[in-house]
């Protein structure tokens, strides 16, 4: 629900592409555990944070209106929701839906990427600069001190230095909403480098937008889908393809395929000055 992390049980139902009584029959089974996921019963005054435009109130029910055109039915005594976590375990348990094969699959593969094997080498590289760190402190040696901090220091912010990188990027109006044509040339890349098929990556962005914030686009035209994304909109589209391109270690910058602007003012105006230099050139040599 939009300016929430919780669902209804029709929309985890739509997310899933299964049947309502296919989620109420999961939560008889297991309730206890989804609970301690934070499935609950809430009452629509306790939704101080959804964002809607309107709502109406008749007999036994609450409609909210949305700015995208679409609505929601709420019963005034209350109805049971799905936080993310509850969700995610919705997925683990559900057979017939293809979306929760392909949810168990993206779990399997963020526990590969943090593998034992992997966890087991950071953690001994860490070891290793902290022992060089230790002995160089031990001899004394301020020059080797600086160098075996710095390298320590090195190895902890490798991440951040790319996200930062990333960040800038973005901060320099990299993905901006005139820019969003060039989307599908990023999910294209993402999809190639990662093996995925194109159209299921267009499809796990669009479950993406609809399982954070709300914005249900196959609810609203036909397809491309991409289109029906309005501009106040577009900072969720972009927080999302960056986080499923984090999710699949790669850059943004570099699935898209540009340049910042910065750099683009950079380059425009090394032309301006060839091109002066050249003028200036032509007049020397008419003269």
């Amino acid at each position: 629900m939009p300016g929430t992390e919780l669902s209804t049980v029709k929309q985890v139902a739509d997310f899933y592409e299964v049947g309502e009584d296919a989620i109420v029959s999961i939560y008889s089974r297991h309730c206890d555990e989804l609970e301690l996921d934070g499935m609950c019963i809430v009452k629509y005054k306790e939704l101080s944070n959804l964002q809607y435009e309107s709502l109406k109130t008749s007999k036994g029910k609450v409609t909210f209106f949305f700015k995208d055109g679409t609505l929601l039915d709420f019963p005034t005594r209350g109805q049971k929701v799905f936080p993310r976590r509850a969700i995610l375990r919705v997925g683990m348990l559900l057979r017939d839906s293809n979306v929760a094969k392909e949810v168990r699959t993206q779990l399997l593969n963020i526990e590969e990427k943090t593998s034992d094997e992997t966890k087991t080498h950071d953690i001994d590289e860490e070891q290793s600069l902290m022992l060089s760190v230790g002995m160089a402190v031990a001899s004394g040696d301020a020059t080797a001190v600086a160098v075996a901090s710095a390298k320590l220091v090195e190895f902890k912010n490798r991440h951040i230095q790319k996200l930062e990188n990333d960040n800038k990027a973005l901060a320099e109006g990299i993905l901006e909403w005139k820019d969003r044509n060039k989307l599908n040339a990023g999910i294209r890349k993402l999809a190639a480098v990662t093996g995925i098929h194109f159209s299921k990556m267009w499809n796990e962005l669009y479950k993406n937008l609809q399982y954070k914030y709300g914005i249900c686009v196959k609810q609203r035209g036909g397809t491309p889908y991409i289109q029906w994304i309005d501009e106040s909109e577009w900072a969720d589209v972009m927080k999302t393809f960056c986080a499923m391109c984090e999710a699949y270690e790669q850059s943004p910058t570099e699935m898209l395929q540009q340049s910042t602007p910065l750099q683009n003012l950079k380059q425009n105006d090394k032309l301006k000055g060839m091109a002066a230099l050249n003028d200036l050139k032509a007049r020397r040599i008419s003269v």
